[in-house]
């Protein structure tokens, strides 16, 4: 792809202080089937010059000032390394939107941990083909089925606080601890049937609370992101995850993203990074139009 004379994250890149913080987090050694995920946060920023500084309804994202603070390493093992990234991370001030590149899923748990120290409180959006709560699963503890269950016990969040969207492969296990901790799962094939219902559904859930996503590509379905470590037929296309982040967070705040499990190696095309592309850009014009409409608001009152 020729991006001679473009600009990374669409020129945005720039200004004090910063609206919106990017990080990367290349490690793929919790996946089990198909690895690649480690080399998304480069190929992300790169292909990220070609998305224009608008969002798809035309609302201008000029005048967001985002930093890129470069990768942030966990070493070869995440149960040993991923507090370094979560104490870089968690320094980032709460007034900027987080943006986190993984990775495979279990680069969550360090972002999940400092958000918890940045935003006490927090909800979590677990958007994925899976719920990924297994105590144990193929092969270890922290292996990327386990990614949700290990956030959750690294952060403190209560399991009850976060909502499961887009869910249509499981464990038993997994089913079990969703139902004994009272989570929200609402899954592709609801999505499917009834798209503004369930899209409510998880907006009632998260309303009025800050809200971080955790965005897993494989939650669209293989047509929509083949460049994935584990392909799930009967995802979302990609009108369908976009129109669901818009409905399920209008009422919330949101506060930060996780992008994971995109695997160059195995993108045709970058079909699947500018997938990834697509729903960064939407999210941060949902942040940005907030921003300004909380703005216009306190300046009614006065």
């Amino acid at each position: 792809m020729n991006l001679d004379g473009l600009r990374p994250w669409g020129g945005l890149v720039g200004g004090d202080p910063s609206d919106v913080v990017v990080a990367g987090i290349p490690y793929d050694g919790s996946a089990v089937y198909r690895k690649g995920a480690a080399l998304a946060p480069q190929r992300i920023r790169q292909l990220s010059a070609v998305m224009p500084p608008v969002t798809e309804e035309g609302r201008l994202l000029t005048g967001l000032h985002v930093q890129d603070i470069g990768d942030l390493d966990v070493g070869g093992d995440i149960e040993a390394g991923w507090m370094e990234p979560m104490q870089r991370l968690a320094k980032v001030p709460p007034e900027a939107f987080l943006t986190v590149l993984g990775g495979d899923h279990c680069t969550a748990i360090a972002t999940l941990a400092a958000q918890v120290r940045r935003h006490p409180g927090l909800r979590v959006l677990w958007v994925d083909a899976h719920p990924d709560l297994c105590d144990f699963s193929r092969g270890g503890h922290w292996t990327c089925g386990c990614a949700l269950r290990r956030a959750l016990e690294a952060s403190g969040i209560e399991p009850s606080r976060v909502a499961i969207a887009g869910g249509r492969d499981y464990d038993p296990e997994e089913l079990e601890f969703i139902a004994a901790n009272r989570m929200l799962l609402v899954p592709s094939v609801e999505i499917a049937r009834d798209p503004g219902g369930a899209a409510r559904k998880l907006a009632e859930a998260v309303a009025g609370d800050e809200v971080h996503i955790s965005f897993d590509i494989d939650v669209l379905d293989p047509a929509f992101a083949p460049g994935t470590e584990i392909p799930s037929a009967g995802g979302l296309s990609s009108r369908q995850a976009l129109d669901l982040l818009k409905i399920a967070t209008h009422s919330a705040r949101l506060v930060g993203l996780d992008i994971v499990e995109v695997s160059p190696p195995f993108d045709n095309g970058d079909i699947t990074t500018l997938a990834a592309l697509k729903m960064i850009f939407e999210v941060w014009g949902m942040v940005k139009a907030a921003r300004e409409a909380s703005v216009s608001e306190l300046r009614g009152k006065r």
